[in-house]
């Protein structure tokens, strides 16, 4: 496929786009508004994303003349070929923005007769679509660059002829480890069922082999754990509640007592119990003497924190750097995860509101490319999105085109009307794929 870069000039320098960039963003913050109003899929959700993606396009157009017009000579990447009609015909535009414009909706440009998405994958970043050639490349950008030059028997340049070149047949394979985030128990069992759905797009690769594997942590991704770990994989994939922020204490309050006795009655089986979330069940400990030891305890972390200084249901890390993943054992900010060592090239977090909250600092903090949800959805669309994300990644699309697809999927199977073909945007290299990392 065939990626054009569209630069943008840097804040201060354009005046009228600076003002129609901030309409758009009123615009896509009045779409939350009419959530809360309405629910989280109303119908009329989509004429705000297009009202939105009109004022984007406008103000691209009118900074970048001619920015969408494929014939016009401009700075392009040519992906190396798959050997799928699908992947290999697409043209997508690479928005070259400033940090502060990454959080915009851009997979909401809409022309004034369609959405751009419809046809075209769309990514942002702060660096053209072409991933630089130099000794601080990362090892996936110098793999995708001589994937360009390899050939196969007979000739043939396509994944399946050249793949044991990128990737030994007896060779270990890119990780992906999936951290599920801090929630109540009943979301939590959803979390799970979307490594699940992962696994099963993972499974099957070119030539039946697959491109990636899937690592589940059979315990609890500590903040302490991730920070040491995350040098290790390739991709990582957070899953937290996508229809509200997450609370250190969601498992506590009003909802935790009402769902007390349903949690005690769990087979005791420690297996079981950590795969259905049952949080604070410890061997040889009476269950709810456990569960009423972990309120305490997270009363007397809040006290300590407000002595501190620091704002309720906060932390230093969340206080440095804004929001980050919460754990089970509390929040980690990419900042955290980029000091202990260098981020994965991909990171993909399906939780609330992750790119306009997130995505610039993964960016920012080392991560290739980021993929998450633009605005709050309900677990069950954002599960069938990662499913039909990774089933493109598991065939060798690149990352900007495997959301593409997962956007038409979401599209075909849920309506057009249903706006979570709309909820997704991806930043940073559009153009990486499993096959290089």
């Amino acid at each position: 496929m065939r990626w054009y870069d569209i630069i943008l000039p840097e804040p201060g320098t354009n005046a009228q786009l600076d003002r129609e960039l901030a309409e758009a963003g009123v615009l896509a913050a009045s779409y939350r508004e009419v959530q809360q109003r309405d629910g989280l899929d109303a119908p009329g959700l989509l004429r705000i994303a297009e009202a939105s993606g009109r004022v984007l396009f406008a103000a691209v157009s009118q900074a970048v003349p001619g920015a969408f017009d494929r014939s016009r000579r401009a700075a392009t990447l040519e992906s190396p070929t798959l050997g799928e009609a699908a992947h290999d015909a697409l043209a997508g535009f690479h928005l070259v923005v400033d940090r502060a414009w990454l959080g915009l909706p851009w997979s909401w440009l809409h022309n004034g007769l369609n959405f751009l998405l419809e046809q075209h994958p769309i990514c942002a970043g702060t660096r053209p679509a072409t991933p630089p050639v130099s000794r601080v490349a990362r090892p996936w950008m110098q793999r995708q660059l001589r994937a360009g030059f390899l050939v196969g028997d007979g000739g043939a340049q396509d994944l399946r002829a050249v793949r044991d070149q990128l990737q030994a047949p007896d060779g270990r394979l890119p990780e992906l480890l999936f951290i599920p985030g801090h929630s109540d128990p009943q979301t939590r069992r959803l979390i799970y069922r979307e490594a699940e759905a992962i696994a099963d797009a993972l499974h099957a690769g070119p030539g039946g082999r697959p491109l990636a594997r899937l690592e589940v942590p059979a315990e609890a991704v500590t903040p302490g754990r991730l920070c040491e770990q995350n040098v290790v994989f390739q991709v990582l994939h957070f899953a937290g509640p996508t229809s509200l922020p997450a609370r250190h204490d969601d498992t506590l309050g009003e909802y935790w007592m009402n769902r007390l006795l349903e949690e005690t009655s769990f087979p005791d089986d420690e297996a079981l119990a950590e795969a259905l979330g049952c949080e604070g069940e410890v061997l040889g400990v009476d269950p709810v003497t456990s569960l009423l030891d972990d309120v305490c305890a997270n009363h007397e972390r809040r006290a300590a924190r407000a002595a501190a200084g620091v704002p309720g249901g906060g932390s230093r890390d969340e206080v440095a750097g804004g929001p980050g993943w919460l754990l089970d054992d509390g929040p980690v900010a990419p900042e955290t995860l980029a000091r202990r060592g260098q981020l994965p090239p991909l990171v993909v977090s399906n939780s609330w509101c992750s790119v306009p909250e997130l995505g610039g600092r993964f960016v920012h903090a080392g991560a290739s490319t980021f993929v998450g949800p633009l605005v709050p959805l309900y677990s069950r669309p954002a599960r069938h999105y990662a499913g039909h994300f990774y089933r493109g990644l598991g065939r060798g699309w690149c990352a900007g085109a495997a959301a593409w697809h997962a956007s038409r999927e979401c599209h075909r199977e849920l309506g057009p009307e249903h706006p979570a073909w709309l909820s997704y945007g991806v930043l940073g290299f559009g153009s990486l794929a499993l096959q290089y990392l």
